[in-house]
């Protein structure tokens, strides 16, 4: 191969190297240190510099597996985004809890230290009119509440059976499990936009 074409090569890479200090985009800046890695590789391999070739064919590697993180981290929060969340995996976190017919699990401005899922029955949440079936998760509000206190109330509808996480477990799952974290924000979300809803209907 001629020479040219070899340090044309080396010029190559090194300006989709300068491209990979300058993304802003994690994604973008993945597929750059890939593509920079695999030429650098190239022009090593063809001028004998066996040591750098291999430095360069491990972070391409690495690059490659950090890129398929960042995919799958994207395709988890498109995930948490769109239809509902399966809690199955938090159970091993969770520990049962049983709330008698029209008893309240907790009243508005209670210390707030766990969030929960309903397993069967029902929560009324009286302040806004709204019942919880099966398969909801609330109380999570009251971690990111003034002083973690309950911003509304909970009342059983029914024989209700619950599964209770501590809000310490749920910090931590979320930072582990990103759906779960999106999860919680696009939930909050959905309540903050219900509430200035109903804010807005009682003012007409």
């Amino acid at each position: 191969m001629n020479m040219w074409l070899i340090e044309a090569l080396g010029y190559l890479a090194a300006a989709m190297n300068v491209f990979v200090y300058v993304s802003n985009s994690m994604i973008p800046l993945r597929i750059a240190a890939i593509f920079a890695n695999a030429m650098f590789s190239a022009y090593f391999y063809l001028k004998g510099v066996y040591p750098l070739l291999l430095l360069n064919g491990a972070l391409m590697c690495v690059n490659v597996w950090r890129l398929r993180q960042h995919q799958h981290l994207i395709e988890a929060i498109r995930a948490a985004t769109q239809g509902d969340f399966n809690f199955d995996w938090l159970r091993p976190f969770m520990r049962p809890a049983h709330v008698p017919a029209d008893a309240a699990l907790y009243r508005k401005g209670d210390l707030a230290e766990e969030a929960f899922v309903i397993v069967s029955g029902g929560i009324e949440v009286p302040e806004f009119g709204v019942t919880l079936g099966v398969g909801a998760l609330f109380g999570e509000i009251g971690l990111f509440s003034d002083e973690n206190r309950r911003t509304a109330s909970a009342v059983a509808v029914g024989e209700t059976e619950l599964l209770c996480i501590k809000y310490s477990d749920v910090l931590q799952l979320a930072a582990q499990n990103p759906q779960f974290g999106f999860y919680l924000m696009r939930l909050m979300v959905q309540r903050m936009q219900r509430n200035v809803a109903l804010a807005h209907d009682a003012k007409r």
